[in-house]
């Protein structure tokens, strides 16, 4: 009878752990059935967007940026991008690597957002050669084009600082927030010379309602070459009404 007892209890134990083996199992089966479904959409790259314009720049701080104008050329609105900027020396050698999100977190198809990536490492600028570009994001529901600048004015003060000032509307039905203007400057030969954002005051806008907004461009090597400019808004719910 002991040993018999010995046995049942050793039967169930082993009954238990196969249980267990098998609940983790299917487990480990269902995450890398995700990542296999998610991974590919997460980060298809250059599919649906393109970039139609980029330089890089020197700031009056003697910093250096990488800016442009991405385009998305599909069918399906996209955000979470990130674009990364990899610069390479004479021997083709990565010297540093610089990202940064779209200025305009959702673009919906023949849309458009400009983004500047700062390089912060000073050390390397005389080094670069060349660099090569990789833009990652994912697919996500179109959102509406409900936000429309309706009027805008440009003046430089005293000090050099040329500001953009105007006001947006929200055309849609519910809460505009955290809603931000971004403005893409261009020179007289109609090349990009930088990229700026502020937010809307209030930031929130009711339905139907209006705010304000007025961007600085405290850089002067910029201000003074202005000679035109984009405005695009955004907020959580809606983007600008093209």
């Amino acid at each position: 009878m002991v040993k018999k007892t010995k046995i049942q209890i050793i039967n169930i134990k082993y009954t238990n752990f196969v249980i267990f083996l098998t609940i983790i199992t299917a487990l480990l089966l269902s995450a890398l059935f995700y990542l296999t479904i998610q991974i590919p959409n997460s980060y298809a790259n250059n599919n649906l967007i393109k970039i139609i314009d980029q330089k890089t720049i020197e700031d009056q701080n003697n910093y250096k940026h990488l800016i442009g104008i991405l385009k998305n050329i599909g069918n399906s609105s996209i955000n979470n991008i990130i674009i990364s900027a990899n610069f390479l020396d004479k021997a083709n050698k990565s010297i540093g690597n610089f990202s940064k999100q779209s200025e305009i977190t959702t673009i919906n198809p023949n849309d458009t957002s400009p983004f500047d990536i700062l390089l912060y490492d000073k050390k390397i600028y005389d080094k670069i050669n060349n660099f090569n570009v990789n833009i990652k994001y994912i697919k996500t529901k179109h959102k509406e084009g409900m936000l429309n600048i309706s009027s805008n004015n440009s003046h430089i003060d005293i000090n050099g600082f040329y500001f953009i000032n105007g006001e947006i509307q929200n055309n849609g039905n519910m809460y505009s927030n955290n809603t931000t203007v971004t403005a893409i400057i261009y020179d007289k030969n109609k090349e990009i010379l930088g990229v700026w954002k502020a937010q809307t005051e209030p930031y929130i806008i009711p339905p139907l309602a209006t705010a304000s907004f007025s961007i600085p461009i405290t850089d002067k090597i910029q201000s003074f070459k202005i000679s035109n400019y984009k405005l695009l808004a955004e907020s959580d719910k809606y983007t600008t009404k093209l």
